[in-house]
């Protein structure tokens, strides 16, 4: 059963679930459009055939849209989130796609099931410490096959300070506006702020991802220079 830490996270995005796209879009300026659609083009080039695939904390399915559009037909896809507000808001974008609500540490799916398991901008919300984050990854590897890949899309810290510097200022007082503009969801957007700002760089990252049982692994930095591509085999 999730932990009080995980249903209190899935508790702040069911109350901005009607928003979080827009805020997506405001905080990156439409950009989070882009970088979703070249990440799933990451998968797809991986799977020229098609494969079976899953999308942990799916959200509101915007990645799992992306997903299904890089890779037209030959794509099984399975979305997983522990919010059903946001379940619900993917469903209607996702027609026909299985979504099931789970939380990221206890994916119900025996070992060995997907060639694909992806994950976007949602992976910082699994670091409500070191420890739950390496669970989680386990359990991304548990349930690919061998030689399977995962994928994963995030924020991350940026190594050179000016850049840093300027996210933090960029983050900071977007989300002040946001918290103007929806005084009623101001914990919630806290929380999107620190677990932003917060988050691993990509080098971090990729430690982590050996740790958990990865091999293979490897980053990409993308423009501006505060968002990171991930993948790893299992």
């Amino acid at each position: 059963m999730p932990s009080r830490p995980e249903l209190a996270v899935a508790g702040f995005y069911d109350g901005i679930y009607h928003f979080y796209e827009t805020a997506n879009s405001f905080l990156t300026f439409g950009l989070d459009r882009y970088w979703r659609r070249r990440a799933a083009w990451t998968a797809r080039n991986a799977f020229p055939g098609g494969c079976r695939a899953l999308d942990v904390c799916c959200g509101t399915g915007d990645f799992a849209l992306a997903l299904k559009k890089a890779f037209g037909g030959g794509l099984t896809l399975t979305g997983a989130d522990l919010s059903e507000a946001m379940l619900s808001s993917a469903a209607r974008k996702l027609p026909g796609v299985k979504l099931v609500k789970a939380e990221a540490k206890e994916l119900p799916f025996p070992d060995d099931t997907f060639d694909l398991v992806t994950i976007a901008f949602a992976t910082r919300n699994l670091n409500i410490d070191r420890d739950r984050l390496l669970a989680a990854l386990r359990e991304f590897r548990r349930v690919l096959k061998p030689g399977g890949l995962f994928l994963n899309l995030e924020t991350t810290r940026p190594e050179n300070p000016a850049v840093r510097f300027m996210m933090r200022v960029h983050v900071k007082t977007l989300i002040g506006l946001l918290n103007l503009v929806s005084p009623k969801s101001r914990t919630s957007y806290q929380f999107l702020r620190d677990t932003i700002l917060d988050f691993y760089t990509a080098g971090e990252l990729s430690v982590l991802l050996r740790e958990a049982g990865f091999s293979t692994v490897s980053s990409s930095i993308i423009c501006p220079g505060a968002v990171a591509v991930h993948t790893a085999r299992a």
